[in-house]
Order: structure tokens, then sequence, then C-alpha cells
């Protein structure tokens, strides 16, 4: 059998920073800033070279200008150091306005911010799912006419759709509150085409599931993390703060969470693991 061969490509998903203006920090004390750095700097230091960073939402805690500019001040040199376009995502804490006009450098607008960016031979569509002023969310009838005349022309490597709310059931009973309704229309719109996933955040809990035949992933957040074990109905954050890799090969994909800050239990570096990789790798075949 012959090696393994790598990903096409790879994004990394970063979601709910609920980033706050420099100095401040979210209730409970959590530095949403610090998070952010080390996570930055977490996938700089692994040698990864990822085609996006795709940040899908709540990008900031209260949609202030002052916020979306530490926001651009931290990633916009991590991303060029990693020579990976940034692409974007509204969540029900941000602001149109604001994110437009003080992080992409663009006039301020209350429209839907949905966004084609493509890397390489690969399609990413972002669509808008906030309703301003609700936490739920849901899509236009004109946004999924839009998403449909541009998915009628397949990308050669298919299509990634970001967006921040999941067209999925929740079992966080906060979550599951303020879901994206009509999630059905998403499913019509996609069925049959090119999407080979669905990313998206605002749970605070990492999970998966499939849109039709699509699958979604929703990636963990920064901020706090909800406990799905909490008895009832009751709310219960956890300091457990994760991004998200994607790669996709030429007809698979795989997604994985890799937590921020967890402990280190055992540290072999590269050139003692190599070996011991090779052999594996060499020894694979069937009888």
């Amino acid at each position: 059998m012959g090696p393994v061969k790598p990903a096409r490509h790879t994004l990394v998903q970063l979601t709910d920073l609920h980033l706050v203006a420099d100095g401040a920090a979210l209730p409970h004390g959590i530095d949403t800033t610090a998070l952010l750095d080390r996570a930055l700097r977490a996938v700089e230091e692994s040698g990864l070279t990822p085609d996006a960073l795709v940040l899908t939402g709540d990008l900031t805690e209260h949609g202030l200008p002052q916020e979306y500019r530490r926001l651009r001040e931290i990633v916009e040199p991590a991303a060029a150091r990693l020579g990976a376009p940034l692409v974007y995502a509204a969540g029900n804490h941000d602001d149109r306005a604001a994110l437009r006009e003080h992080l992409l450098g663009v006039p301020a607008s209350p429209e839907p911010l949905d966004s084609v960016v493509r890397v390489g031979d690969l399609r990413i569509v972002v669509l808008d799912s906030t309703i301003p002023g609700q936490p739920h969310g849901a899509l236009r009838p004109a946004q999924l006419e839009r998403l449909r005349a541009e998915l009628a022309q397949p990308a050669p490597a298919g299509t990634v759709l970001a967006l921040h709310h999941p067209p999925l059931p929740s079992a966080a009973p906060l979550a599951a509150s303020i879901p994206l309704l009509r999630r059905e229309d998403l499913a019509d719109a996609i069925a049959g085409t090119d999407v080979r996933l669905v990313l998206a955040g605002h749970t605070h809990v990492v999970s998966a599931g499939t849109l039709g035949a699509v699958p979604v992933w929703t990636g963990g957040p920064l901020a706090t993390v909800l406990d799905g074990l909490a008895p009832g109905a009751a709310l219960r954050g956890l300091a457990a703060p994760s991004l998200s890799r994607i790669d996709l090969f030429d007809a698979d994909l795989i997604t994985t969470s890799l937590p921020i800050d967890a402990p280190r239990m055992s540290d072999v570096p590269s050139e003692e693991m190599e070996p011991t990789l090779a052999a594996f790798r060499a020894a694979l075949t069937v009888d």
C-alpha cells in the first residue's frame, strides 16, 4: 500500500471568541484576549500551514468598535505570518456595521454579511444567520437564492459553508432555545450540491451531525464551554477552550477539536516519533 496522502486543504476554525476591549474581561475573569493569543500561537508553533482561518461568529462580546479594532490587531498579524486569509462570519453578539467598518475596513452597513472566499480550488461560502437584536438565527429567502445560484457551478475541491447558528438540534437547553429557524430550507438549498461540510459555532458545545447528507461541525468556543451534563435547564460553564482543525482530502474529510491550555501529560519530540510512525506506515498491508 502506498503512503497516506496528505490533506488537500486544511482550515482552522475559531468561534465564539467574545473578545472584549483591551484590559477588560468577561464575567468570572475569563480573559478572551489572552485565550485568542494562545490559540493563534499554538497554531503557529505547530508548523501547520492552514489554507484559511475561519472565524464563525460572536467575534466580540458587545459589538463595539474598540472590540473589533482589538480583534484586528491580534488576528491580522498572525494570519499574515501563517499566510492564511481570514474568513469572518457574524454572530448574534456582533454588530454588522461596526464589524464591517472596524474589522474589515469597509463602509459600514446593516446588511447581512455574506461572502464567498476561494482558497485555491476550495470555495468557502459565508452566510449571515443573525437576526439583529435576537439570539436565534434564520436565513432569508434571498440569501438562499443567492446560495443556490453560487452553488450551481461546482468548485474543483468542493465547498465549505460557514455560518454562526448550526443547522442542528442541540442537547444543551440554552442552545436548543436559540436555534437556526427553518433549517430544512438550508438543507434543501444544499442538497445535491458540492457542499462538503457546514461549519458553525454559537452553541458553546462541540458537536457534530448531518443536514440531509451533509456533515455539520459545531466548533468549540474560545470562551466558556457549556456543560452538556448539567441537570435539567441548569446552566454550567466550563473552562475548556478549543479550536477546530478541518482536513479535506480528495474524497474524505475529518474535523478535529483541539484544546487550548490543556495540561500536558506527555511530550515525545518529533525526531523520536518519526521512526515509529515510519514503521507503522511501512506495515500498512492487508493479507
